[in-house]
């Protein structure tokens, strides 16, 4: 087996061109570094060094040496830097489905960053599909959707429901006031901006309309609902949100909250590889979540 320390010898001999001084850095004596040296030579049966008058050069074996030496010292030292501060920070994978908003996932998430020990937060953002496949390899410790795991997905997986809000419609305060007056068959024919099918506001959105005998002008369908509520703000169309964030949403794009449909309610789900939740950040999730949910639709 290779000796790691001779190896780590030679890797400061080569380095610094000359015994004398990686003895130096070492703090050992030459005799010392060139005996490791020696020995490290033979037990490979190769010559790492060849002399050129007083100067040591590396032969082609020790420039090979050499090179793969320093990232087996560079990994070493990275994997020292994760032992030692390993229990000093929290790494947290989060999967991120692209149907929940992002100002809801940040609320939703902002309890991990509080606990005492600091939370280095590790965002994926994917499809469902895929994040449920990265969860059951571990390679995430929570995905954060806006409708359960399904039975039949093939995954073994724990839905922990994290709130519920009604479903909101906004829309620019020109449009609103439109909209407001006869309300809900003023719908009928305005410019509506719906989340892309993999959303669950997608159909139950749709359904809703459907049920007043509404034809709305479909104008915009968007996967990136930040996007959407930017049309939105433009006044090209009504769109849906979490009732949760209406205060987000009216500060952050200047449109007014136009109704509320409490028939239908939106659910999120933290979405975990097994039943018992090990890790200190998803508990402070599950725990915080409820909670803030609910303050935030006390603002409304």
């Amino acid at each position: 087996m290779l000796n790691y320390k001779q190896l780590y010898y030679f890797w400061h001999v080569a380095r610094c061109g000359s015994v004398t001084q990686a003895a130096q850095q070492l703090h050992l004596t030459p005799q010392t570094i060139s005996g490791q040296v020696a020995e490290l030579e033979i037990s490979l049966g190769v010559a790492l060094f060849s002399r050129v008058g007083r100067r040591l050069v590396l032969t082609v074996a020790g420039r090979q040496a050499q090179e793969q030496a320093g990232a087996i010292f560079s990994l070493g030292a990275e994997l020292e830097h994760t032992l030692r501060h390993a229990s000093q920070e929290l790494i947290m994978q989060v999967g991120i489905a692209d149907s929940v908003p992002r100002t809801l996932a940040f609320e939703l998430l902002a309890p991990a960053m509080a606990l005492a020990t600091p939370v280095r937060l590790i965002c994926h953002e994917e499809r469902a599909e895929q994040l449920f496949s990265e969860l059951a390899r571990h390679k995430l410790d929570m995905v954060l959707i806006d409708r359960p795991l399904p039975p039949d997905s093939g995954v073994r997986g724990y839905n922990h429901e994290l709130g519920r809000s009604p479903l909101a419609l906004f829309a620019s305060p020109a449009l609103a006031a439109r909209a407001r007056d006869g309300f809900p068959a003023s719908l009928e024919g305005l410019p509506l901006l719906i989340p892309g099918e993999k959303s669950a506001t997608h159909d139950r959105l749709l359904a809703w309309y459907r049920q007043q005998g509404i034809h709305p002008h479909l104008v915009g369908q968007f996967d990136d609902s930040t996007l959407m509520k930017s049309f939105g703000k433009a006044g090209m169309g009504i769109f849906p949100a979490p009732l949760a964030m209406r205060d987000e949403i009216e500060r952050l794009y200047g449109v007014e909250l136009l109704a509320t449909l409490p028939e239908v309610t939106l659910s999120y789900y933290l979405v975990s590889a097994g039943r018992q939740l090990s890790h200190p950040g998803v508990q402070a999730v599950i725990e915080g979540a409820r909670q803030r949910l609910v303050e935030m639709e006390k603002h409304k």
